[in-house]
């Protein structure tokens, strides 16, 4: 997968840089059944990562992506 990535104002410690991102979404869910009922099958939330897209890396923890919203 290639992703496209677009021009965006990214902050890190109190200065504004401008690149090239690409984020990448995932969604969370919840899927619980016994033998015959499902008992729970559920959309439970999401996690945006935004990253530059010229890094191979991807963690928040070490640095490499932010943790992102959805504008919808």
């Amino acid at each position: 997968i290639f992703p496209n990535g677009s021009l965006t104002f990214l902050m890190r410690d109190g200065i504004c840089h401008k690149d090239n991102a690409i984020s990448e979404l995932g969604i969370y869910g919840a899927y619980l059944r016994n033998k015959e009922t499902v008992i729970m099958n559920e959309q439970c939330g999401y996690l945006m990562r935004t990253k530059v897209s010229s890094s191979n890396e991807g963690g928040v923890a070490a640095g490499f992506a932010v943790l992102d919203s959805v504008y919808l």
